[in-house]
């Protein structure tokens, strides 16, 4: 799933009524926490399988290009092509930094759901103490 496709669903997540008059109110607002933290706990494994897969990738990548930049050009057209040393490690930068703006954004996505679920318990804890405030 993409980034984009993360932040419409936390969003979608993130939009909660908590305005509660009755302990009937509090009731149906705590069940659908309990449903969107688990949407939020679906969510931040599929989050880490993201993760997982792209590192994957980026690793198929490496080896990718240190298998085609392996042989050593020699005479005259290693001159004028450059060493297969320095275009490796060109290649290897690049893909290193690509792959790193990728995760980062994985993780902003990750910390984002560890947050929301922060703010969830938090609401939650504050609709137990009002039904036990309306119980007496």
């Amino acid at each position: 799933m993409s980034v984009k496709d993360y932040h419409d669903i936390l969003v979608e997540i993130a939009d909660i009524d908590i305005e509660v008059s009755s302990i009937a109110d509090s009731r149906r607002l705590l069940a659908e926490l309990n449903e969107k933290e688990e949407a939020l706990i679906q969510l931040k494994k599929s989050v880490i399988v993201d993760m997982r897969s792209i590192e994957s990738d980026h690793l198929k990548k490496k080896r990718m290009i240190m298998d085609k930049y392996q042989q050593q050009n020699s005479g005259i057209i290693g001159v004028f092509r450059g060493s297969n040393k320095s275009r490796r490690i060109k290649a290897l930068k690049r893909q290193d930094t690509d792959n790193q703006g990728e995760i980062e954004s994985y993780s902003e996505i990750k910390c984002m759901i560890d947050d929301l679920m922060g703010q969830l318990d938090n609401i939650k804890g504050s609709m137990n103490d009002f039904i036990k405030e309306k119980l007496g």
